[in-house]
């Protein structure tokens, strides 16, 4: 179970190496921007224009530095809270809220039952009125299945997990039952910052469950499969 973790996570050899030579330059720079300035009455004009390039440069790496050095701190204390947890015999996963997501989507679907409005209203145009009921319908579908989903949850309990809509039981299922679980981001294809994860568990019966998930939650399901040997897919790797 360890091992797959370990695998994914990320080799900051290179990471360093690049800070370094960052920070490097970075010296370098300040350096020459602090002889500039200590003799800036005596500056040419194109000295002086190097002097301005230096310092937008000097900014740059100081900006690069700082962001990658966040990033790396970021991600290792990621990893740190993904060790400690661990799962227990016994235990409730809810699913993601997905809030600011389904607000998000609101106001979107409430822009495009405007610009329909408007379009029948002052007779825009026919592909005004396509485009608008296109948005609608493709952002009434994505909100309502985020509402629906926000609704699961699970109890897990050993090798039983019990799966319940608005809390009332709807199925409980056997991980001998269990051949396969997916694991991806919101933005499906390609994971993006910002992408929660969502999980898709496929029962014998071909029966698909897919439940969006806290990124700690998505911790702990993806080790309780492990444990149990369930193969997996996963393009979420968080």
């Amino acid at each position: 179970m360890k091992k797959d973790f370990d695998n994914n996570i990320p080799d900051f050899a290179r990471r360093k190496k690049a800070l370094k030579i960052i920070l490097f330059l970075l010296v370098i720079s300040l350096i020459i921007l602090a002889v500039q300035l200590f003799y800036i009455d005596n500056l040419s004009y194109l000295q002086g224009n190097l002097a301005i390039i230096n310092s937008f440069l000097a900014f740059i790496l100081l900006f690069l530095y700082i962001l990658l050095t966040a990033d790396m701190y970021v991600t290792i204390n990621r990893i740190k809270e993904r060790e400690k947890v661990e799962v227990p015999n016994e235990f409730r996963v809810d699913a993601f809220k997905q809030t600011y997501f389904i607000v998000l989507d609101t106001v979107i679907l409430i822009i495009f039952i405007f610009i329909l409005v408007l379009s029948v209203v002052f007779k825009i145009g026919v592909f005004e009125i396509i485009f608008s009921l296109f948005g609608i319908a493709i952002f009434s579908y994505f909100l309502s299945a985020m509402i629906k989903s926000r609704k699961y949850s699970l109890e897990v309990q050993n090798r039983n997990i019990k799966v319940l809509y608005k809390n009332q039981e709807i199925e409980v299922l056997e991980i001998k039952d269990i051949p396969f679980v997916a694991f991806f981001g919101s933005g499906k294809e390609k994971v993006k910052k910002g992408d929660y994860p969502i999980m898709e568990i496929c029962n014998i019966k071909g029966e698909i469950l897919r439940i969006p998930l806290s990124l700690r939650n998505y911790w702990l399901m993806k080790k309780y499969f492990l444990k149990y040997d369930v193969e997996i897919s996963d393009t979420y790797e968080n």
